[in-house]
């Protein structure tokens, strides 16, 4: 339910009166609200509610509108920043207001069409450099909380991951990414992409990021096909993307994985199998 403290500022900065605010599906780690407003306008709050993420990164809001901020304008289809409370001081929670965007997130659909779509959707923003505000990429993971994971029937593969994590990065560029760019953050209206959603995270790193933990989840929703077919779409360096590939599937261990089952358990180790497979073919 939306507080009395946010309610207030959100009708503040709008100066119109709020007639509805409903819970939106697919946030895990803050709260975000669909708000409908007496002028017939619908805009998105989202409220920072998660006090280990606060703990660690308590700059999240300001950054995210920094995000949106330099996106506007640009060839990405985002939302628009209406106003953020950086602190928490006025809503109680730090706070990010934003124009809310036309379609929905599609978790079935790994066809040709729309896996090309959402290797296209990543051109724009890897054009554009990051404003100096947002933070360097940095893994999820460090060195001495890697383990191998309970559930997998590749042990030798996890270690050889953490092995390839531990060799210097390849050379590449860096670029504006989203950092959790997944098909669950991408917006589709009339079977087109409609806009690029979620951007907390965006941060200052290698491209290739954003297509490996794309590809990974798609490894984990429709197998190691899609995620290769997505990654022949986004043509990235192939020898930088399987280091990437690596890295992103092991920061994954940064979230409880015990509880997707042993379909996507085993969905991940081919992945994983595959990824490092092609790092020390190339070596």
């Amino acid at each position: 339910m939306l507080t009395a403290a946010a309610r207030r500022w959100v009708e503040d900065v709008t100066g119109t009166p709020l007639t509805g605010a409903q819970p939106m599906p697919g946030a895990t780690s803050s709260d975000v609200f669909g708000l409908t407003f007496v002028d017939g306008r619908e805009l998105v709050l989202r409220l920072h509610t998660k006090a280990e993420w606060l703990a660690a990164e308590p700059d999240i809001a300001a950054r995210e509108a920094i995000a949106l901020q330099a996106l506007n304008g640009s060839d990405v289809v985002a939302p628009s920043l209406v106003a953020v409370d950086v602190d928490g001081g006025i809503c109680g929670r730090p706070a990010v207001l934003m124009t809310r965007l036309r379609g929905r997130a599609e978790l079935t659909d790994a066809s040709p069409a729309r896996l090309r779509a959402l290797a296209a959707a990543l051109r724009p923003l890897h054009r554009m450099s990051a404003p100096p505000e947002l933070p360097l990429y940095r893994r999820y993971v460090s060195p001495e909380e890697r383990a191998t994971p309970v559930w997998t029937t590749s042990p030798d593969t996890w270690r050889a991951a953490f092995d390839i994590c531990d060799v210097a990065a390849p050379a590449g560029a860096s670029a504006l990414i989203h950092r959790d760019y997944h098909p669950g953050n991408v917006l589709i209206d009339g079977g087109v992409v409609s806009g690029i959603v979620d951007w907390p995270n965006a941060c200052a790193g290698p491209p290739e990021i954003d297509v490996a933990h794309c590809r990974v989840n798609l490894a984990m929703t429709h197998g190691l096909a899609a995620a290769d077919a997505f990654a022949a779409e986004a043509a990235t360096d192939s020898q930088r993307q399987a280091f990437w590939d690596v890295v992103d599937c092991v920061d994954l261990l940064d979230d409880p994985l015990e509880a997707v089952g042993d379909l996507v358990h085993g969905r991940l180790d081919d992945y994983l199998v595959d990824a490092v497979r092609r790092v020390t073919s190339a070596a």
